[in-house]
């Protein structure tokens, strides 16, 4: 009986002493666990952000891709970063097969330059202008305005149609916004954004999307400094505003 009550006792203060860090180990384990849900899957899990990093494809609706550390998320997987500048060339983007697609996809982010080499962003508030006070505003192309999966990573077709998710969003607002509204057109929610289309163009030997409103086009409403414009909806649909699209990694909304 001796020999049996010692046992006990010879093991107690390794059980003791292991008793702290396993809490430790649970407590960094809860504090480093963020729950999402993958737009693609739809299967909720939890990303461990001491191993990895969550990406958000809208934090209100709990959606985003969790990438191992070192990798980045490109359209909707996760990559390595490229070695090659792949997606951040500063080249204008071409059709990839010339009379079928724009040459810009799905789920991809990209920043719009004007052809007086002017970058599309914000004024001083949320109004679209080129040239403006906060330009070089990251635009995710989108197949829907709620998670932005539909067709993720195809190719917008010569005559399909996006929306415009800006990746920036109100300054004064939190998370992403959306392209729309009237006249001198500004950052809006998703039930206002405006239905995008365009057309392949080319200037200076390089590649550029003249993009409009469907059924009408898109114009400058109102003048301002020069190399300076607003972007509106014009009544013509042959009117259009001409932009090099450069593709840019996306924004992890926060």
């Amino acid at each position: 009986m001796k020999i049996f009550n010692s046992v006990p006792l010879l093991l107690l203060p390794s059980i003791v002493s292991a008793l702290p860090s396993e809490l430790a180990e649970v407590e960094l384990d809860t504090r480093a666990c963020v729950s999402f849900k993958n737009p693609v899957t739809n299967v909720s899990g939890c990303c461990d952000v001491v191993t990895a990093q969550l990406f958000w494809i809208d934090i209100i609706l709990g959606l985003g891709v969790c990438c191992p550390l070192g990798q980045v998320l490109d359209g909707f997987n996760c990559v390595a970063p490229p070695s090659n500048g792949s997606t951040c060339t500063g080249e204008p983007v071409c059709p990839h097969k010339i009379g079928t697609d724009l040459g810009i996809k799905y789920g991809h982010c990209y920043v719009l330059l004007s052809l007086n080499n002017n970058y599309l962003g914000h004024d001083s508030a949320t109004k679209y202008v080129v040239n403006g006070e906060n330009p070089g505003v990251v635009f995710r192309v989108c197949g829907d305005t709620t998670n932005c999966v539909t067709t993720a990573d195809q190719y917008v077709t010569t005559n399909g149609t996006w929306y415009m998710q800006d990746q920036f969003g109100d300054p004064n607002g939190s998370g992403f916004g959306w392209l729309g509204g009237s006249g001198d057109l500004s950052i809006q929610n998703s039930s206002t954004a405006l239905v995008m289309g365009g057309s392949t163009t080319c200037f200076g030997g390089s590649c550029a999307i003249c993009i409009n409103f469907p059924p009408g086009g898109a114009h400058a409403p109102c003048p301002l400094a020069p190399g300076q414009s607003h972007l509106g909806i014009a009544p013509n649909p042959n009117s259009c505003q001409n932009f090099y699209w450069q593709e840019v990694p996306c924004r992890s909304e926060k």
